[in-house]
């Protein structure tokens, strides 16, 4: 009997001190970058790392993902060890968002981080020519250069023409969705009418190429009504 009590006894012993064990800690990575809002501008290469990371325990890895396709491309670089992300002068205009995510065995910590990249100003040499409206392949490359181009950073364009020292051309720029330039600008001898310009700002290691149609009038969604021609410039 007093076997049989004494087993009860320390079975409630056991039972009252498993209860009041404290729980196990729960395991939280810390990681922070010092923007997650990060403008840059074009032809600008830069990058950004953590600069907070604590694993709490064995370190992991990272990985990245975005809602655009400009991680199928090669304009980002991406190291999965120290979770720094690294973009080149080729990298497009426009907003790019990420998600970084810190793992170590079953814990995971995630950041998310915009990236931005502006055209501030440019210069470009080019030209114009007239194109029938219904012509859809246009070969960019047989353009004449005739044209100098500033897009200032104050929002403001200015032209002149090589072969015609009397020409002038005032106006204003702007950037748009998906990487494109919209230009309006008077010349000295339209007598007053605006010309306008749309086009797709492309970007590479080399020479990026301005390229598009130009019109009298653009609709509501900033696209060229009756195209007269079309236009291509390099940046110099």
């Amino acid at each position: 009997m007093k076997n049989i009590l004494c087993l009860a006894l320390l079975y409630l012993f056991i039972s009252c001190s498993k209860d009041s064990a404290a729980p196990e800690p729960v395991r939280k990575i810390q990681l922070s970058y010092p923007e997650s809002e990060i403008n840059t501008t074009f032809r600008t290469a830069g990058g950004i790392a953590p600069n907070i990371i604590q694993w709490n325990g064995d370190a992991g890895f990272y990985s990245i993902t975005s809602s655009t396709e400009i991680l199928r491309r090669d304009h980002i670089v991406f190291d999965s060890l120290t979770g720094q992300i690294s973009w080149g002068k080729n990298l497009p205009l426009g907003s790019y968002d990420f998600t970084i995510t810190a793992e170590s065995g079953e814990t995971t910590e995630t950041v998310e981080i915009l990236l931005t990249n502006s055209l501030i100003k440019a210069f470009f040499s080019g030209g114009f020519e007239m194109v029938d409206p219904d012509v859809e392949e246009i070969d960019y490359s047989a353009i004449p250069v005739d044209y100098a181009l500033w897009l200032n950073e104050d929002g403001t364009v200015a032209m002149e023409r090589y072969s015609n020292p009397a020409f002038s051309a005032a106006g204003n720029w702007t950037t748009i969705e998906g990487g494109s330039i919209l230009v309006d600008f008077i010349t000295n001898l339209s007598g007053g009418e605006t010309t306008y310009m749309r086009g797709y700002l492309s970007n590479s290691e080399y020479l990026p190429k301005f390229t598009g149609d130009y019109g009298s009038a653009v609709n509501e969604n900033e696209e060229i009504e009756e195209r007269t021609g079309v236009f291509r410039f390099e940046w110099d």
